[in-house]
């Protein structure tokens, strides 16, 4: 089918449906309602707790990490350190408090600042951390282990659609959200607030990836009810929208670039 031919409606009416769905004209463009209360996050207190220690300065100019963003297919064995795992999840979605949980200084604009997204990590060479799943509390600059669980390769090429070099990344960084925290103050149009949102964190992620030496591919692709049993979260309050894989890449920026460009015929 060409494009001349394409009809959004026709060809995807699940898109089309939902798009239209959320769209805004004057006699609902007050839909919505009251912001709900200012909630710390996810964490909860029973889990094993990893704090996070002061991560390295990215050290590089903008226009260098985004010359640098690549999408990377090719990792090394080698572990990621923690405190470079830190410096990446401060710049994607870090916080700093101006006034207890209510004002958040963060990294990336959000629709009403309700920062409806958490951050869920799948690791599996990370230095000192034991494999498994764990959660990112950005408030407290530490991690919750929501299971230790060794993550074999077989399981996560499978996870994520037969993609066989996401079991070869240290980790996994699955970006979720929180239904309740945003679609309560601007209803069904509060999703593409949060996928903007998703964006925005997948990007900053992208570009820290790029300062601090790693590689990084992003994945729209996976099998939703089973990332979101295997991150602990509860898919009818909280839904997974967008992950990474990272780690050590095999190759430079440079040679990453041109061994992509070679694979689709065309010059870096």
């Amino acid at each position: 089918m060409s494009m001349r031919d394409f009809s959004f409606a026709d060809d995807t009416p699940a898109a089309w449906t939902y798009h239209r769905g959320t769209a805004r004209w004057l006699f609902n463009a007050s839909s919505g309602g009251e912001s709900p209360p200012v909630v710390p996050g996810r964490e909860d207190g029973g889990l094993s707790w990893t704090p996070l220690p002061d991560g390295p300065a990215l050290g590089v100019r903008l226009d260098e990490a985004l010359l640098g963003r690549v999408s990377c297919r090719r990792f090394r064995v080698d572990a990621v350190p923690l405190a470079v795992l830190s410096a990446l999840l401060s710049a994607g979605y870090g916080s700093e408090s101006r006034s207890g949980p209510v004002l958040q200084d963060r990294p990336v604009p959000s629709g009403g600042g309700l920062y409806p997204l958490e951050l869920s990590l799948l690791v599996r060479a990370v230095d000192g951390l034991l494999p498994g799943v764990y959660h990112y509390v950005p408030a407290a600059r530490g991690l919750e282990l929501v299971r230790a669980v060794e993550l074999p390769r077989a399981f996560i090429t499978y996870l994520f659609m037969g993609q066989p070099w996401v079991a070869e990344a240290a980790l996994v960084a699955v970006i979720s959200f929180v239904g309740g925290r945003s679609l309560t103050k601007y209803g069904d149009r509060g999703y593409r607030y949060a996928l903007l949102e998703a964006g925005h964190v997948m990007q900053n992620l992208n570009l820290a990836a790029s300062a601090l030496g790693l590689g990084c591919v992003n994945l729209g692709g996976f099998y939703d009810d089973e990332l979101a049993t295997l991150a602990g979260i509860d898919i009818e309050q909280e839904i997974p929208l967008y992950c990474s894989a990272i780690g050590v890449p095999d190759a430079e920026p440079s040679d990453r670039m041109a061994t992509r460009a070679l694979e689709r015929g065309t010059s870096p």
